[in-house]
């Protein structure tokens, strides 16, 4: 996976590391089939859904279903979403639609948004 984010960012960017992070599990949606292609997990810096709409802007080609989403600093957020990569690569899709992160989705299974630790 590819992205901003990476050890070496947080090594030279340690405020960073502290600022809020959202980890979100997505549904996409394909505007020209409406058919639910596969799930996206990623990070957005921020605290809540609303900065992952603002993330999505990024999903020309799709319409977006929050299925989940987490919050804690961006270093813990992208650790979590390093490990569910990891955990479900087996899973991992190939969207018909490019964009910026496609390479972080995956077919479309329940396992994968319950990994996604609920917050109180």
């Amino acid at each position: 996976m590819s992205g901003i984010y990476n050890l070496t960012y947080f090594k030279n960017h340690p405020k960073e590391a502290e600022k809020d992070g959202v980890l979100y599990c997505v549904v996409l949606v394909n505007k020209k089939t409406s058919k639910r292609e596969c799930l996206k997990v990623g990070i957005a810096s921020g605290k809540n859904w609303k900065d992952v709409l603002q993330r999505s802007r990024g999903f020309k080609f799709y319409d977006i279903r929050i299925q989940r989403t987490y919050h804690s600093s961006l270093f813990n957020v992208w650790k979590l979403e390093q490990a569910l990569h990891e955990q479900f690569k087996e899973f991992s899709y190939i969207p018909t639609e490019f964009f910026g992160g496609y390479t972080e989705c995956f077919k479309i299974k329940k396992e994968i948004i319950l990994a996604i630790p609920s917050q109180k």
